[in-house]
């Protein structure tokens, strides 16, 4: 079955949770903004399209960016972003937004068919008649695409930042955009943090084609 992408709506607490066509809410997808419960949403395609990784979605399915924050400081290389995720009362494959096959599914179904299947003229329609309810103005899917990408982003040099903190490996130039990992330069825009079934968690290098980005640096090891 292919996966649909699921709309942010506004909850009776005033904060997002995203919905799926069927009408009900998704768990765990419950968001102070709009994007995060987007991305919580559809985490599984949002990956398969290299739009966001582990840690943007630890940040959606944890209530924001300063979540993320609070919750990195548990200590990042002992329990890797699955462990924090549990720790926040995020089971892994809520967590993931789908199971890893789920996501090699997602990713599949893109190259395949892709994106505009997925995003289709109906479908930002709708997401923009519940923008207006929620108060927000109207979006493209490049707006979103943009929204996606940026909020990784800066969950991602919070993921720096805390690895910063713990080994000597990584350092950050914030200012510059700029990750150090042994001493080799990477934009972090060029970086992901990925989960493996396994339990292994990594820090890679952005690929075109779904789940075949580099490793440049292990943060957890198999268990």
């Amino acid at each position: 079955m292919l996966p649909l992408i699921a709309v942010p709506l506004i909850h009776s607490s005033g904060a997002w949770i995203a919905s799926t066509a069927a009408g009900g809410y998704v768990a765990g997808t419950l968001s102070t903004t709009w994007v995060g419960a987007f991305i919580a949403g559809n985490a599984g395609i949002l990956t398969g399209l290299g739009l966001t990784s582990g840690a943007g979605v630890l940040a959606a399915m944890g209530g924001g960016l300063s979540g993320m924050g609070a919750a990195l400081g548990s200590g990042l290389t002992a329990v890797g972003l699955g462990g924090i995720a549990q720790s926040v009362g995020l089971a892994p494959a809520t967590f993931l937004g789908l199971t890893v096959a789920g996501w090699a599914v997602a990713a599949t179904s893109v190259v395949a068919l892709g994106a505009g299947y997925f995003f289709s003229r109906s479908k930002l329609k709708e997401i923009n008649q519940e923008r207006l309810k929620g108060g927000l103005t109207e979006i493209t899917w490049g707006g979103i695409v943009t929204e996606v990408k940026d909020f990784d982003h800066q969950a991602m040099i919070k993921v720096f930042e805390e690895l910063a903190k713990e080994t000597s490996d990584i350092s950050l130039n914030s200012e510059a955009d700029t990750v150090f990992i042994f001493g080799v330069p990477y934009a972090v825009t060029d970086t992901e943090y990925v989960i493996k079934k396994s339990g292994k968690e990594y820090i890679g290098l952005k690929s075109r084609i779904p789940f075949r980005g580099k490793e440049l640096y292990l943060v957890k090891p198999e268990l």
